[in-house]
């Protein structure tokens, strides 16, 4: 292989952001020529070295101490060595992205809406060695369309990445503020790979009108309803629904949809719904279920005690009173009093299991 006496990078294109020569034999004393918008990295063995900025450099063991580090550890002896050079631009680049992506599970139903996005990334190389390493090194890439494909794709991963972590009430009332969160997530994330994110403008998000209606309250309300009447009529015409149905309150996984069909029933007739919430894990349950549907807990009202001064109701085991500080009387019976028939632990005091109706032996 010849000893190459001069290196540079004379015909870079407007949409080039980096060159590479491989596979060079030089030698000290060989001349790089690095033009005023460029850098030169010393690359061998996967590994970026030495970096050169703008300017007509002499090859010495001086200006790339770190290569020279690497050949003298392989006990390469004489003056010429082999290695790559990567000429890199440090002009700016646009980038165009877009694609599709889905929300974060969103209301009772957990509906994800397909988003559609579009716009363009102002960037340029800020740290060319980590550039080099990353994407010569680490990606394998060859030219400068293998590193074009690379941020697109990179852009992309991080938008979908993030509306997956967003509902779709939050993305549909503050489409600007979302957008705003991504670029800077985009941006931090792109300087770990040498690049620096000048501007990230998102030209358009699609938001399905579906989406739209669903994000406000009478959207969402009208799509769980239609879920319900949905679920329900697949119930009922499955077979063995009736077994199915009977299996509700042996947790088999139907609890939340013949709930759903309870409360449609409900609405079509013209009742309120009544709901208990969970104290544990907030799930809502049709007022007359004894344990929740979502994590089991049991939904039996907790004992209150009321203070003899302010009146006001506290937990039964409180000593003092939460509004006024008062002390609170306290029962005689400490422990609770368990169901030979159900386990149910009832409060102390109480003569029949407010779950099973069983009389309790004291």
């Amino acid at each position: 292989m010849p000893v190459i006496e001069k290196v540079s990078w004379d015909y870079a294109g407007a949409e080039d952001i980096a060159y590479r020569f491989p596979n060079l034999s030089l030698k000290y004393g060989s001349q790089v020529i690095v033009k005023e918008n460029q850098w030169a990295v010393f690359f061998r063995d996967g590994k970026a070295y030495d970096v050169f900025g703008p300017g007509r450099h002499t090859i010495t063991s001086k200006n790339i101490p770190l290569l020279t580090g690497v050949i003298k550890a392989l006990g390469i002896i004489g003056d010429i060595f082999n290695c790559e050079v990567v000429f890199v631009s440090n002009s700016q680049f646009r980038g165009n992205f877009g694609g599709t992506a889905y929300s974060a599970p969103s209301g009772d139903i957990k509906y994800q809406a397909e988003l559609g996005f579009f716009g363009y990334l102002l960037y340029k190389v800020e740290d060319p060695k980590l550039f080099v390493m990353e994407f010569f090194g680490n990606r394998g890439a060859t030219t400068s369309q293998d590193i074009e494909n690379y941020i697109r794709g990179f852009i992309n991963e991080r938008i979908i990445d993030e509306f997956g972590h967003l509902d779709i009430f939050t993305v549909v009332k503050n489409v600007d503020v979302t957008t705003d969160k991504v670029a800077l997530k985009i941006s931090d994330e792109a300087s770990r790979i040498g690049l620096k994110v000048i501007d990230c403008t998102f030209e358009g998000v699609k938001i399905p009108e579906e989406a739209r209606r669903f994000a406000s309250g009478m959207g969402a309300q009208a799509m769980q309803m239609q879920y319900m009447k949905e679920t329900a009529a697949e119930l009922k015409d499955s077979a063995g629904g009736g077994a199915a149905a009977a299996g509700v309150g042996a947790g088999l996984g139907l609890t939340m949809p013949f709930m759903m069909a309870k409360q449609l029933q409900q609405a079509q007739e013209g009742k309120p719904q009544e709901l208990v919430i969970c104290q544990k894990c907030g799930g809502k349950n049709t007022v007359g279920m004894k344990f929740c549907g979502n994590c089991g807990q049991s939904l039996a009202p907790t004992p209150k005690v009321a203070c003899p001064k302010c009146k006001a109701e506290n937990p039964a085991g409180n000593k003092f009173c939460g509004s006024c500080g008062e002390p609170l009387p306290q029962s005689k019976v400490d422990a609770n009093i368990v169901c030979k028939k159900c386990n149910t632990k009832n409060s102390p005091g109480t003569k029949f299991c407010g779950n099973c109706g069983e009389k309790l032996s004291k």
